[in-house]
């Protein structure tokens, strides 16, 4: 595992610096990668990978457009950097904060869909391995977004 996550972090690198023209392509490249990593992670039966992946594929579907928000919100951030005024800031803060409760939901609901379809323990390796590519797809993302520039330390506006 520890090596595909290592390979994970490395094709997520290989995107970093994409140009917007070339996002979608890094996109379907990173669900790729996902299900190739989700299905070396997750050894199924046939029955079980004939229930597990029309939910997962529904599931990545519902994920992208919380991704698509989130990749929004970087986008802003960056655009602003020179200009961000607080009412932009705390707009973007409260808006990161709905897409991670958003998908905190979507984790529990197909954690349930998928522990029903096919058991608890592979639901939560299932979980495990999906939080693991999350973060590691967050921590890229965040090593790209600048902070938010503080124009005055010590003044609020």
């Amino acid at each position: 595992m520890k090596s595909l996550c290592v390979a994970a972090i490395l094709l997520v690198s290989t995107y970093a610096y994409a140009q917007e023209y070339s996002i979608d392509l890094m996109r379907q490249d990173i669900k790729a990668m996902k299900v190739e990593l989700m299905t070396s992670s997750l050894p199924l039966t046939q029955q079980q990978a004939d229930l597990f992946w029309p939910l997962y594929r529904d599931y990545s579907n519902e994920l992208s457009k919380l991704a698509d928000r989130r990749f929004a919100v970087a986008k802003e951030i960056v655009a602003k950097y020179d200009t961000m005024d607080a009412k932009t800031a705390d707009r973007l803060a409260k808006e990161s904060f709905k897409i991670a409760e958003g998908r905190n939901t979507l984790l529990e609901k197909y954690y349930k869909k998928i522990s029903k379809a096919v058991g608890a323990v592979t639901a939560s390796r299932f979980l495990q391995v999906e939080v693991q590519m999350l973060t590691l797809l967050d921590t890229q993302l965040m090593n790209e977004v600048p902070l938010i520039k503080n124009k005055a330390a010590g003044k609020a506006k």
